[in-house]
């Protein structure tokens, strides 16, 4: 789960790429990074000054910076990436990248979208065009009152609106460039808007998380999206697998075909595809796709699921490994069910909000050995202008999911921590 700071925190250090240098040797016969970090291979994160100059495909700034990356007596071996973006970069450090093809696809949104359709995966009714007054009328006009709008060639959730059919169109307009803006998206890309799949009361969301190998599906870990925000920016509170709602588990029997065919126009020989989908009367639609696991505590859950880390296949495939079949067939998870929770401080517990106090959670969380993840955000300042918070998410696994969420709650509760978004100076957003 990414956070997005507003004016509590500064941004980490080259937060903003996803994306490490590889050293050493991948056995293939790990089923997580701990394995196969204790087994030959390292890492470092390419800081975002060095991913810009790789990401120019020039021949003398990617030389000078693969010398600056390159470490004696460790091989350099490649370079993998989390999120959706620095392609050129990892095709320079990849050389013959076989994931390649289907990250450019999936960032070109109307060819991903006709790809689908010409497998029979559902999507969403869609126009392209320029960000204007025009085309905003003309999407709400052709796709309903409340289109999604999001840049033709990104992924993940930068840029992404619903139309706000309670503002006039100039207002939806002004407020659509603050968000391009915010998300670092040129206003001039094209904008893909999307029919909301919303309206029927049975629409419920999911996440699967696909581990491919040999052209085929090896593994699928499903979250249903229990919470979720109505408006950007768009964040899921609490996500759990196997879904419950009694709407999803009586579609779950159409899903594996959506998968295969939907993984069949990727065409991904090996790897992991994240994939949003939607149930809109009756059908699973698809609503986005990453070739890469899901963001944050996303993979640390499919791990704890099925005992396959997405992380380290979708490392394997950007390498061109082969992880050994047997490993993988024999894979078991550690927990029959997940829960992934972020949690934040109730606005009438700000002021208590203490480092030491929240030393005490994660003395915690440590030692809760059905937690497998948690990112714990605490900043502390003696200034009026700074509003004290903290932001919580954690990922734990039980027999069941009625258990998982008896656990989370009695982590949390004596911490005041809320899933009310709408108290906090941050969101966190799981992809």
């Amino acid at each position: 789960m990414a956070g997005t700071g507003v004016d509590m925190t500064a941004a980490r250090p080259h937060s903003s790429g996803q994306v490490y240098a590889l050293y050493g040797h991948l056995d293939p016969t790990a089923l997580s990074l701990d394995d196969a970090f204790a087994r030959g291979l390292s890492w470092h994160q390419i800081p975002t000054d060095a991913l810009m100059a790789l990401d120019t495909g020039h021949p003398t700034l990617v030389r000078a910076t693969l010398e600056r990356l390159a470490r004696s007596g460790e091989p350099l071996i490649g370079a993998v990436g989390f999120d959706d973006w620095w392609n050129t970069a990892l095709s320079v450090m990849n050389p013959g990248w076989a994931l390649a093809p289907a990250r450019a696809l999936v960032i070109d949104k109307p060819g991903l979208y006709a790809r689908l359709r010409e497998h029979e995966v559902d999507v969403a009714q869609f126009l392209v065009g320029a960000v204007s007054t025009v085309f905003l009328r003309e999407a709400r006009d052709t796709l309903g009152p409340r289109p999604i709008l999001k840049p033709a060639t990104g992924a993940g959730s930068r840029g992404v609106y619903r139309y706000r059919d309670d503002l006039d169109l100039d207002a939806n307009l002004a407020l659509y460039h603050q968000i391009l803006r915010q998300g670092h998206v040129d206003s001039r890309t094209p904008i893909i808007a999307a029919a909301y799949l919303g309206e029927d009361d049975a629409a419920r969301e999911i996440s699967v998380d696909l581990v491919i190998g040999d052209h085929a599906i090896r593994a699928a870990t499903v979250h249903e999206k229990r919470t979720a925000t109505a408006v950007h920016p768009f964040v899921d509170n609490l996500m759990i697998s196997p879904p419950t709602d009694h709407v999803i588990t009586a579609a779950l029997d159409e899903l594996p075909p959506v998968l295969s065919r939907t993984a069949a126009a990727i065409a991904l020989e090996a790897g992991v595809l994240h994939v949003e989908l939607r149930l809109h009367h009756g059908c699973w639609h698809v609503l986005d796709i990453g070739v890469r696991p899901g963001m944050g505590l996303v993979a640390h859950s499919a791990l704890a699921r099925t005992g396959i880390d997405p992380r380290l296949v979708h490392l394997a495939a950007t390498l061109g490994a082969r992880l050994d079949p047997a490993a993988l067939l024999a894979a078991r998870g550690a927990h029959a069910a997940t829960a992934i929770m972020c949690s934040y401080v109730a606005a009438s517990q700000r002021p208590q909000v203490r480092l030491d106090r929240y030393g005490e959670l994660a003395a915690r969380l440590r030692d809760e050995v059905t937690v497998f993840g948690w990112h714990l955000n605490v900043a502390e300042v003696d200034d009026p202008m700074y509003r004290p918070d903290a932001g919580l998410s954690v990922g734990l696994g039980a027999p069941d999911i009625a258990t998982a969420l008896i656990r989370l709650r009695s982590l949390l509760d004596p911490y005041q921590l809320t899933t009310d978004t709408d108290t906090t100076t941050e969101s966190v957003v799981a992809q």
